[in-house]
């Protein structure tokens, strides 16, 4: 069962496994010892490339009895079946906000024809598909509730990072009587029929909700500070600005208006989540930035641990590419610098974000489109892995600003890649969403 590390470098601890990690900068062992945490995009992603690179000798650690992470919706909200933390933050009717070739794995894509924005529910039966056809299932530890100690080479840590919500703190928060819960555990709209509801946030999850709910609850209030192109949602959608304070029934906004709610969804955010980290791990982690870490990947105190998922504002294909990029430095197929050069790589980096007026908590952000297309190029150079094309970024540039300009029609469009620099989208919607694998 993984659950809870206590110290790494040395030894991960979880609830009731604990990882001997062998504290070296290159394993020469033919065949090292590789465990996986989280059996999710990322971590399955990991081991298909392990296999790639001929290592075998690894393992998969499951929180749950699942595999595919956020993307499997669960109904159970905080815990699962068997009692356990829930960390799936899906829900039903969830569609994909960027086009699935940007989340495609390399040479698995999804059947030709199969529209561009998938549901949630779909993605994860193509995540049970890719783990089947690269026989990685043989390799997953689920839960088992046993008490163990395993040996590792190294770690890859690949456990999410969409199961802490952040909770934000207003005036008067405790004095509301209504329900308030975070979209981590919103499951479908029938609960908030005919209620008013105040909405908070105006992120991904944020602006998807209100498309849920405008048309079922008496009213939805929606408190956020988004400029974007805001559609027609329905006669019962109110925008307010940001929240000045809670009453039992209700809630002031700043511009000093007062709205009477049930209930309340606050859509804001997540942090970093590394409760099983130990200080001996090197690594600082905070619910806003994991540090320091060569490349967004190696802990640089410990290079035997590596992390994929760190890297905020990109798409999953740079994941997927950080899992690749772990492999080759596993299976020996690069070196890594010193200690005191990835230092000094990773300072240099924090030197820039400041400079540009940043702080240390967008020091795992790749803003734009230009530095992920770089940052790929960076991981091709040292490690040898498949340079992801720039027609990649060139889609993050567009389906950023298009999803803003066109929130309640902008998955009716399919994609297709032309060539590396180049994509081409038509107007195509599908009825029902089909799956190409219910057929």
């Amino acid at each position: 069962m993984v659950r809870r590390l206590c110290a790494v470098g040395a030894i991960l601890c979880f609830l009731n496994l604990v990882l001997k990690v062998r504290d070296v900068v290159a394993v020469t062992k033919e065949n090292p010892r590789v465990c996986i945490v989280g059996a999710g995009y990322s971590g399955l992603g990991a081991a298909r490339y392990l296999k790639d690179y001929g290592v075998d000798n690894f393992k998969i650690f499951e929180a749950t009895k699942h595999i595919g992470g956020t993307w499997r919706f669960d109904p159970h909200v905080g815990t699962d079946e068997d009692g356990m933390p829930l960390f799936t933050s899906m829900y039903e009717n969830l569609r994909l906000n960027t086009p699935k070739l940007t989340m495609e794995y390399v040479g698995y894509p999804f059947p030709e024809g199969s529209q561009s924005f998938p549901t949630g529910v779909c993605f994860h039966k193509y995540l049970k598909r890719f783990a089947k056809d690269f026989d990685l299932i043989k390799h997953i530890q689920v839960d088992t509730k046993e008490t163990r100690t395993e040996d590792c080479d190294f770690v890859v840590i690949s456990n999410g990072e969409f199961s802490s919500p952040v909770w934000p703190k207003f005036e008067g928060l405790k004095l509301f009587k209504g329900k308030i819960i975070h979209s981590h555990d919103y499951k479908d709209p029938e609960y908030y029929r005919n209620r008013r509801v105040l909405l908070v946030g105006a992120g991904p999850s944020g602006l998807d909700l209100a498309m849920h709910l405008s048309n079922v609850t008496a009213k939805l209030v929606h408190s956020h500070h988004l400029k974007y192109n805001q559609p027609f949602f329905s006669d019962t959608y109110v925008k307010k600005p940001d929240i000045r304070k809670f009453t039992s029934n209700g809630v002031y906004f700043q511009d000093n208006s007062f709205e009477q709610v049930d209930d309340v969804i606050f859509a804001t955010g997540y942090d970093f989540s590394y409760p099983f980290l130990d200080k001996s791990t090197g690594i600082t982690a905070t619910g806003k930035f994991v540090l320091p870490l060569y490349q967004h990947t190696v802990n640089i105190r410990h290079p035997t641990m590596m992390f994929v998922g760190v890297l905020q504002k990109v798409f999953n294909c740079v994941k997927e590419a950080q899992g690749e990029y772990a492999a080759a430095l596993i299976a020996g197929k690069f070196k890594l610098p010193s200690q005191e050069q990835m230092l000094k790589v990773w300072m240099t980096h924090v030197h820039d974000v400041m400079a540009k007026g940043s702080s240390i908590i967008d020091v795992n952000d790749i803003p734009d489109s230009t530095g992920m297309y770089y940052y790929f190029g960076n991981l091709t150079a040292e490690a040898g892995i498949y340079r992801r094309p720039k027609v990649f970024s060139a889609i993050r540039d567009h389906t950023v600003q298009f999803r803003l300009e066109n929130l309640l029609t902008f998955r009716d469009y399919d994609y297709k890649i032309i060539d590396e620099e180049h994509f081409v989208k038509w107007y195509n919607p599908r009825p029902g969403n089909p799956c190409p694998f219910d057929e």
